[in-house]
This record gives C-alpha cells, structure tokens and sequence, in this order.
C-alpha cells in the first residue's frame, strides 16, 4: 500500500508533475491519431497460401491431372498445414493451402513456393504457377477506362500517374488486350522442308539466347562476359534460321504477325466495354485520402486522353468506410453527450468535468498505443473506443465519489483527495485488471470474424490503461485543486439520499429473505437460458443493400457474346426494376458492372473461368429509396433467373454485416467414386430444396465443353515414326498454336505463339485429316494414328485433401432458419439416408457453419479463460476462496440481461451478439467488486455482517448507478441506432448494454444476498457465528431490521 501512497502524494503534492504528465500523453496520442489510416475492416490474413496456374487451351481434367496433382503431391510435404483444398477449370486452376492459426505465414509461403518451384515435368505451355497470401484486402478505387481497348500505351500510362499518387501500393490493369506475335505457318512448305511445327517453336527458342559466360581480367578490371541474343520485333522472329547454318529463315516459311489478342475475361462498365484500373493502397496509407488526391488527378488525367476516351469510378470502395465511420462517429458523440448529461445530474457538474478529463486521456493515450500496435482507425477499433466511452469514466467516478463522500465528512479538499483516492485505489486497479482479464482472451478467437475483430478487446484495453494512469496519476491532483464543496453537491448529495431511500427497504427484504430472493434470480437465469437455446444463431446479419453481385453460369459450349446478352439481361431487369418513369438510373445506381470469361466469387475469392460464366455487380446509393424497393427488386430478379432455362446456376451475393463471408451452407461430398458423389450431391441438393427458407441451391461441378479426345494409337504411330508427344505437338499447333516463347518488347511482356495456318475452326472430320511430318518426311494425317472420341468433359473439377470433392452451397433466409440448423437437419439426412449405402464418402459442413462452429468453440474457451483469470486475480486481492465466487455471481445476471435485451429487440444470437457477452464478463464484475470490498471494510470496522452488507451496498449505490448508467447511455445510441444502425455492432452494444443494466439491479439486490449467504449461513454453518459480539457491533450497526432467515440471532441490534 506504500507505492500507492506514494503516487497519490506525488499527484496531490506535485501540480507540475500531474499538468506535464497530461500534456505528455496529449501530445503523444494526437501524433498517433493523425497517423492512423482509415479503413472498413482490418487487414487480416486468413492463414492460407494460393497458388495460381494457367494453362491456356487445357481442360479442367488436364489442368487436374498435369498441374494440380503435382503440386499438391509436393506440398504434402509442408509442415503446419490445416486443408489443402483445388479448383481445376477450363484453362486454370488453383490449390489454396490454409494452415493452421498462429503459422507465420511468410515462413509457410517461404515454403509452399519452394515446394512449388520442386515439381517437375509441368506442361512446358503452362504459365509459371503465382504463390500469393490470401488476404481480405480491398483495393481503394476502381477506375474504368471507356474507349479503345487496345489503347495499351495509353492504359499504361494512365498505370503510371495513378501509382504516383502518394500511398498507391500499385494499380493493377484488367481487360486489355494482349500482344502477341503469331508464326502462321505454311504448311505446304514445312512438308516440302520435312520440318514439324515443334521444330520451328525449339527454332524460336533457341534465337533467344541471354546467358552469362562469367567474367574476365581487363586492364586490371574484371570485365563481365554474356552471350546476349534478343528478339525485338517480328522482324527479328522471320530472321531466324530453321536450322544451324541453313540459308531458310523463319520468314520463308511462315507470315509473321504482330496481333492484339482479345483477353478471356472482358469487362464492361453501364453496358460499355471498358479497361479496368484497380488502384490499391499501401497498408499504412489513408484510403480516403488516396481517393481523394486520385479524384482530384482524373479530370487532368481525361483531358489528356484520346477523343471518345473517358474515365468513371466504376467501384469506391471509401463510400462505405465512410457511411460505417460516420454511423459510430454520431452514435459515439451521442453517446458521449448522455454520458456527461449523467455524470452532471448524479455526481455535480463540477465532478463530472473532473471525471471527463479521464475520456480525452484515455483515447489519446489508446491512439498512441494503437499506432504502435499497427492498428486502424476502422469499423471495429472505432466501437472499441465507443465502448470505452462509458468505461473509462468509471475509475474516475469511483474516485470522484469515495472523495466527495470524505468532503461531506468535513475533510479539506486535499485530505479528502488523498483519503478518497487512497480508499478505493486497490480495488479500482483490480477492477481494471479484471475487464482487461475479460477481454483479453478474445484475441484467441479463430475464424475469419475472430481475426477481424481481435483489435476490439486491444482497443479497450488500451483505453483502460489509459483511465487507469488518469485515475492514479493525474485525477487525485485535480481534485485537491477542484473538487465541489459548494451547493451544487449539496443538491446531489440529496438526490443521492432520496434514491438510498427508496432502495433501502428493497434490499432490507432481499437480505431478510435472501434464500428466496437468490433461489428466485436462480429460476430466472434458468429460464433465460431456455429462452437463449430457442433464438436462433446467425453467423452474421443482412446490411444495407449497397452493392448486389449476380454470379450466373450458361450450360458449356456457349461463347462469349452469348454469356453477354444473358448479362445484359440481367442488368436491364435490375434497372427496370429499380427505375421509374420520373427517376434517371443515377439516382440509385452509382454503376453497373459486367464480368465475362472469368469470375472470382467476392465471398470465397475462388476463381471459376470459362466463357459461359460471367458476374453482374451493381453498386447502389446509399439511399433510403433503395432499402424500400429492394423486396421487389429481388422477388423479381429470384423469380427471373429460377425459372431461366438457358442457366445452369446463378448465385445471388447480397452485402453482409462483416468483412466478406462465403455462402451461408457449405457442404462438401468428397470421395474417390465420381459416380457416386455425383448422384449423392444431386439427392443433397433436392433434399436442401425441400427445406424452408433456404434458396439459391447450386453445387460448383458444372458440365464441360463437348471434347474431341485424341487417343493415339501407339503400334501404328511407331510405324510411321511417330511419338505421342509429336503428335500432340502438331495437334495443338493447328489449333491454339504452341508457344514458343516471351520476350520482352517495349517492356511489355509479348508471347511469340507457332501456329499452323488455316487449321482453326475444323469439325470433327477436319481435324481428322489434320497432317504431320514425321522425322523422316512422311506425310501422316491424323485418323491413321489416332482416332477421335467425342466426350463431355467436367467444367470444373474441385478436390480436398488429395481427393475429389464437390461443393453445395446455399443461402438462408434468416427471418426463418439459420445454417446452424439447416446444417444439423442435413448431417441427420446424411446419417441416416446416405452413409449406410455410399459408405466410402464424406460429408464436411462450411460456409457459417464451419465458421460458427470454429469461432463458438474459441469463445467458449475464451470466456472460461477469462472467467479463470478473473477468479484468480480476485482470489489474490480479497485472499479468499469464495469471495471471488460472490463478485463473479454477476457474470450470469449480465448473460441474462444480454439475453433479454437481444430478445426485447428483436434480434438474433450471433457472433457479434456472443463478443459483447464474454466482453460482458469483465465489466459487470466490477460494481459487485468494490460493493464486496466495502462490506468487507465494514466487517473490518466490527460491524455484524447483515449489517455490513447493508452499509456496503448502501455506500456503493451512487457509484455503481453512475458507472452503469454512462456505460449504458455511452452505448445505448448505438444499440437503438440513432445516428444509424449497425449491424455488426448493435447486437455487440445491446448485450453490454442491456446486460450491464440489468444486472445492476440483480448486483444491487442478490450479491449483497449471497454474501450474507455465504458469509454467514454457510460459514457459520461449518466454523461457528462469523458475527462479532453484539456490544461490539452494535456500535457499528446500521439497524437491521429483523433477519427472519437467521436461526441463531433474530434480535434487531440497537442503533
């Protein structure tokens, strides 16, 4: 107790000292507030590593089995590693590896790229495989390029003054197209020549030579040596010789041409084919000041392009940043208005100055601490704070209090600030370790939404660092200085007085028949628990309509100005629907946009490719108007795309309350049997159907292209001289075209791509009577060492851990069921229909349950852990067994409260709702904390315990009323919405603040009743009376009404 001395004479002695120390933190938290960048949600990586591959031409079965197998059999290998989950497409393909939490993902892409780089033997046409974190990042800005899109130089330098912009990480640029240099070969005159089309693309290669030779002494110097052959232009390309030392160049045989290939995915902004620039920003940078500083660049940038060129901002992903941060930004100020409204009218104004002194310390002193930790200015850091609102006040009430209490005993304002504080300076640092302690251990919450939120409980915990040097060091000086001696604390001590009155008699009848009153609270929390297992569990909630994403996919074969019209459909059916006679679309949509070729689903940034699957995203207004048509917006376009036979699935993406999710239900049939998982998920998905409020059923199979397989006859192409390799080679030489090389032209990437001219475009006949030279100059045609099947190839093939697997997804209405419960319903189907007949396949549940379940097992370990923590630290200070057990008695009063309050509003449980209970756990332990530490002074003082207990509760009313209300009133704008709801964080404040209201009432009237209990009947029943003589406590006595559930002592004590 000496250091505690100690530090409040310094701060009551020293003013210098005290007025330095808060300009120090001042000065030190507005340096780190205006570092801090801005953002939605956090930055966090999803511990997983993909590799991406292309292999232009293949079909997904070949992208399986010549990309993904390889790799995957290498990666095996790596350590750490939770799934290891592919996708194989038409053309490309990709292995996600996710590890497990805690992986330094660095180390492990370190690893996955080694094991990567270890494969042999990949296909030499395929693109070198990109190893990138997956991380749930957003670019700042997308800005569409209108006009020519073969305006490559133009685009680039658009790139280049884009990425100038100061904290632009870089600007990535989809849609143009790309440049090739194709060798159309004659084919009469290779025959004549006796030369394969294999031949002439190792010709190519073999032109470019770049290799180092070493170095060399010169003149004292060392000299480098290299051998240095570069192809520049297509007229270096038609130069090459066909062989050593031959006469015949490449230009004799073949037309060179330089082409602008049109790229596989093409993308249009209003029905407008467009060039996308996606402007991402560093992670330090402020996003809402790049969009500024590019905003203001773009019309310069305009003016300086070509006629008929024009720029748009096709997708501002700042527009919601500043919607969610303007939403807690006028809830947080209006909590902080009723919080200083609730400190004037219960502690004085002059006190409730004192005590807001701790609200600016504490949130610059988080600031500073925030930007230290690598913290944002986001969504959730800023609830944090919101939180804290309410919470850093409490220290200060708790000291402002106990030295208004010695001032009204007659003490100086420095006596009473040194007594005051010194009272209550133990079990208000202990109150703080405990809320700490509570909140702490959500940081171990795994799962996507357990990364994200992980900076809330940091934030308040560095704003409770914060109010507790306010409280210690600062706040004593003050009130030596400032402290009310005046009327206005007369007017509060008798508002104090008439409330001690009422609640008096109150607590008398709880104490007097306190087994009742705590069997009662017990019966109570009982029935709230019953309540709780009937709510429905929701990962996360709808949020406003502000973007809408269509992701639809058309039988295979179908080409891409097909996939389009289908898009443009869509759009149009979206607009009419939003649009009305007297309204112009840009009033409710800010822009529409259209994918087609490739589509990567905003969700799972699982990437599907082909030329029948494209994606229809809107990104709407923030407007009421939208909110109210939105029902008829989406009964129509439901209506539209289930009854349209040209599709073979669609997925309707809707905002959700958080950092992107994948669908609601995943479930993933996995085997070796294709056969049988095909017929299983079949019978799954019309199981789904069946089920009530469940739509938007699709499965991630899909049917391919119609394949003409070339099966080689090995005996006859051996006759003929021929390998299978040659063959293939000379096949795909008449169709796509072999690539020989890149080089580097202007420093643009350039592809040079061998192609036998006139074949494109043959039947099934054509490419029968295809021809090949062999080594020795005979003339084959295909049908005479091979013969073509026709077959149906899988458009996308998707395994899981070394074994094929197809997923199921589906969405939920949440007004009627949730993925918990289809999930449970579809595991007991599984159970009991399918594994007893397929019983070598497996059924694995994603999607929110999979999160849910991971996230929900966490909590649970993260509320017993702080529960634990908690109990000891209480164990430590009260050096007691049982007194922890009576403080932590408000632990199931907030839970029951929490409870009641999302169920009076009529919400869901959810994550988010769950965060707020353990967070819960921590604050409501505090006013039954200090109420506990009193009774005990009493006791230690000689008073009998009943009496005590009276006491105690009676001195602690102002502060806990205090300390309740300004956490309440902090968070109650946010839970009712008045400056506008939350999804995310309305449930998270109306279970702290619902469940800290009513468990004061419950703290105020059962812990006082079970601290007699245990005290006193429990003890006395196993030690003998704990109550001192009645001579000795009757000169303490608080004149107890009579105990009528006392059987050793019902005598009243004298006054």
């Amino acid at each position: 107790m000496k250091i505690f001395d100690r530090i409040i004479r310094l701060s009551v002695d020293n003013s210098v000292f005290v007025n330095l120390l808060f300009f120090l933190v001042v000065v030190a938290g507005i340096v780190g507030a205006l570092k801090l960048p801005r953002e939605q949600f956090p930055e966090v990586s999803l511990d997983a590593v993909m590799v991406q591959v292309v292999y232009v031409g293949a079909t997904a079965s070949d992208v399986e089995e010549l990309l993904l197998r390889p790799i995957e059999e290498e990666l095996d290998n790596v350590s750490d590693v939770k799934r290891i989950e592919s996708i194989a497409n038409e053309g490309a393909g990709s292995v996600t590896v996710t590890f497990n939490a805690g992986t330094d993902l660095r180390d492990a892409r370190s690893e996955v790229e080694k094991a990567v780089n270890a494969v042999q033997d990949l296909p030499e046409d395929a693109e070198t495989p990109q190893v990138n974190e997956v991380k749930l990042d957003l670019p700042v800005l997308t800005v569409a390029m209108l006009g020519d899109r073969s305006m490559r130089l133009e685009a680039e330098r658009l790139q280049e003054q884009l990425a100038r912009v100061w904290g632009v990480a870089g600007v990535d640029v989809v849609g143009l197209t790309e440049p090739r240099i194709v060798v159309a070969l004659d084919e009469t005159k290779l025959r004549s020549l006796q030369i394969q089309p294999a031949q002439v693309s190792q010709a190519i290669r073999n032109a470019k030579a770049s290799v180092p030779a070493g170095t060399v002494e010169r003149n004292g110097q060392e000299v480098f040596v290299k051998t240095d052959k570069r192809l520049e232009s297509a007229a270096d390309v038609a130069a090459i010789p066909l062989r050593p030392g031959s006469p015949i160049r490449l230009g004799d045989v073949a037309e060179i041409r330089e082409l602008e290939e049109q790229p596989d995915s093409r993308y249009y902004v209003n029905g407008v084919e467009a060039v996308q620039l996606v402007v991402k920003r560093e992670r330090s940078a402020d996003p809402l000041e790049i969009r500024a500083d590019v905003m203001e660049l773009l019309p310069a940038l305009e003016a300086s392009m070509p006629a008929g060129s024009r720029l748009v901002v096709s997708e501002d992903y700042t527009i919601v940043i500043r919607d969610r941060l303007q939403t807690v930004a006028i809830n947080g100020a209006s909590g902080a208005l009723l919080v200083v409204l609730v400190l004037a009218v219960v502690a004085g104004f002059r006190q409730a100055l004192l005590a807001l002194w701790g609200m600016p310390v504490s949130y610059l002193m988080a600031t500073f601490l925030m930007d230290k930790g690598d913290i944002t200015i986001n969504v959730i850091s800023t609830f944090g704070l919101l939180i804290a609102t309410g919470i850093v006040v409490d220290d200060a009430i708790v000291v402002i209090e106990n030295t208004q209490r010695h001032l009204e005993m007659g003490k100086t304002r420095v006596q009473a600030a040194i007594a005051g504080a010194k009272e209550v300076l133990l079990p208000v640092t202990v109150a703080v370790t405990t809320t700490c302690l509570a909140f702490l251990p959500l940081t171990m919450v795994g799962g996507t939404m357990g990364r994200v939120m992980r900076i809330l409980p940091l934030t308040v915990v560095f704003c409770l660092i914060g109010s507790l040097i306010e409280a210690i060091f600062i706040l004593p000086g003050h009130l030596a200085h400032y402290a009310s001696k005046d009327a206005e604390g007369g007017r509060t001590a008798r508002l104090v007085e008439r409330m001690k009155a009422t609640y008096r008699p109150i607590l008398e009848l709880c104490l007097r028949w306190r087994k009742t009153a705590v069997f009662l609270t017990f019966v109570g929390f009982l029935g709230v628990i019953a309540l709780a297992t009937n709510m429905r569990f929701q990962y996360t909630a709808p949020a406003k309509p502000t973007e809408l994403s269509v992701v639809f996919k058309l039988p295979a074969g179908v080409n891409r100005t097909q996939t389009k019209a289908e898009g443009d459909t869509i759009r149009r059916l979206i607009l009419d629907a939003l649009d009305s006679p007297e309204e112009s679309e840009q009033n409710l949509v800010r822009a529409s946009k259209m994918r087609i070729g490739s589509v990567r689903d905003p969700r799972t940034q699982m990437l599907d490719t082909g030329a029948n699957v494209g994606i229809v995203r809107f990104e709407f207004a923030l407007d009421e108007e939208v909110v109210d048509r939105w029902p008829e917006v989406e009964a129509q376009l439901e209506d539209y795309l289930a009854t349209n036979p040209d599709l073979s699935g669609y997925t309707i993406i809707l905002p959700m309350a958080g950092p992107p999710a994948g669908p609601a239900v995943t479930a993933r049939v996995r085997g070796r049997d294709a056969a049988e998982i095909d017929t299983v998920v079949r019978d799954l998905k019309a199981y789904l159907r069946t089920m009530k409020g469940v739509s938007d059923v699709d499965d991630d199979s899909g049917t391919g292209k119609e394949t003409f397989a070339v099966r080689v006859d090995q005996d006859m192409a051996a006759l003929y001289g021929l390998s299978e390799l040659e063959i293939a080679n000379a096949v795909r030489a008449a169709i796509d075209g072999l690539i020989a090389t890149e080089v580097s032209i202007d420093e643009q990437r350039v592809e040079i791509v061998v192609r036998t001219e006139g074949a494109q475009g043959l039947d099934r006949a054509g490419i029968g009577s295809l021809t090949i030279t062999s080594s020795a100059g005979q003339i084959v045609r295909l049908d005479q060492v091979a013969r073509l099947e026709r077959t149906r190839e899988i458009g996308s093939i998707r395994r899981r851990d070394g074994q094929r697997a197809i997923g199921v997804t589906a969405e939920v209405d949440s007004e009627v069921t949730s993925a918990l419960e289809v999930t449970s319903v579809a595991q007991k189907w599984w159970d009991e229909r399918v594994a007893p007949t397929y019983p070598n396949l497996e059924l694995q549940f994603g999607g929110d349950a999979e999160e849910i379940n991971e996230s929900l097992e966490d909590l649970k370990g993260a509320f017993l852990l702080a529960i634990g923590l908690i109990y000891i630290v209480l164990a430590l200070q009260f050096k007691s067994y049982l007194q922890p057990i009576i403080i932590l008695c408000a632990v199931p009063f907030g839970v029951m409260g929490a409870v009641l309050g999302l169920f009076g509003m009529g919400y869901d449980l959810s994550l988010f709702a769950l965060f707020g209970v353990v967070a819960l756990a921590g604050i409501v332990v505090n006013d039954s904390l200090v109420m506990v530490d009193f009774i005990n002074t009493r006791r230690a003082e000689g008073a009998r315990i009943l009496d005590a207990a009276l006491d105690g509760a009676l001195e602690r009313l102002r502060p806990i009323i205090s300390t309740t209300l300004t956490t309440c009133f902090g968070l109650g704008p946010l839970a009712i919405g008045l400056g506008g709801k939350d999804q995310i964080l309305a449930p998270m404040a109306i279970s702290i603040a619902a469940g800290l209201g009513i468990s004061t009432g419950l703290v105020l009237l059962i812990v006082p009743s079970v601290y007699v209990l245990i005290e006193r009947d429990f003890k006395g029943l196993l030690f003998g009376p704990q109550d001192p003589p009645l001579e000795v406590a009757a000169e303490v006595s608080s004149g107890l009404v009579e105990d009528t559930q006392a059987d050793d002592d019902r005598q009243t004590p004298p006054a």
